[in-house]
């Protein structure tokens, strides 16, 4: 059986240097011996911080188990669709952490891993934190967050994994008391028109059931009367509510299978 072997399928311009070019090329090793203290996620994937030349970088493993290799002979890697969708983001003025590099790990042309690096965010909170009543600020940020998720949707982004700990808010640049939101977990995503029922159900993915207040900034950024689509925000709430629950009691099934 061939050894596996690491190419890099993505590189930003200021990334091309030696050091990270080995630091990319060694990753698959490099994330079997993470200490503890550099693991920000341990589950499926693994995300943890590593230090490349004077800064952190975040790295994320993708694992390829299964039926699941097949299938990647074919598709695009979920590394790679994270650094595209991210230098689009970028583009579109909606913020992510910068894309550093792409890496995949192959052997035989099977994809065994996939590895995205970006800028690494050491200062934020997720937006799941605003699920506490008392959290600080927490109608205004709800505002500010309905209002980012519209400008989202009209730019003619729709992230598919647009859970409330996929959204970072992180102190804005040179205004130390506002904050700024960042997407993670960007490789499922899609870009074209994002119509209102779809931009709905999107929204209710947050499930941050906060009285109004969420919506109502969403609506004042795509020109829509909150009244009037508050009944199928409601409802995409509720499916969305029991669609988790399902999903929860069946994880570790769908983990067995690979799924």
């Amino acid at each position: 059986m061939p050894e596996p072997t690491t190419a890099i399928v993505r590189l930003a311009p200021e990334w091309e240097q030696s050091e990270s070019r080995v630091f990319c090329d060694e990753l698959e090793a490099i994330s079997r011996q993470v200490p503890r203290e550099a693991v920000i996620h341990a589950g499926r994937n693994l995300i943890f911080r590593h230090r490349v030349g004077a800064g952190e970088v975040a790295v994320k493993r993708f694992p390829v188990s299964g039926g699941r290799r097949l299938v990647y002979r074919l598709r695009t890697s979920k590394a790679v669709r994270a650094f595209d969708h991210a230098s689009r983001l970028l583009a579109l003025g909606i913020g992510t952490p910068r894309p550093l590099a792409a890496a995949e790990v192959r052997r035989g042309g099977a994809l065994l891993a996939s590895f995205y690096c970006s800028e690494f965010v050491p200062t934020f909170r997720e937006a799941r934190s605003l699920k506490v009543a008392g959290a600080p600020d927490r109608a205004e940020l709800l505002g500010l967050l309905g209002e980012f998720v519209g400008r989202l949707h009209e730019s003619g982004v729709l992230h598919r994994d647009l859970t409330s700990g996929n959204v970072l808010l992180v102190p804005y640049p040179g205004k130390p008391d506002a904050v700024a939101f960042r997407l993670v977990d960007i490789n499922r995503m899609r870009f074209g028109r994002v119509s209102v029922r779809a931009g709905l159900a999107n929204l209710a993915q947050l499930r941050l059931q906060d009285g109004g207040v969420l919506l109502s900034g969403y609506c004042r950024t795509r020109n829509l009367v909150a009244s009037r689509v508050a009944p199928y925000y409601r409802f995409r709430l509720g499916l969305r509510s029991a669609v988790q629950a399902l999903k929860e009691r069946t994880r570790p099934l769908r983990r067995r299978f690979g799924l």
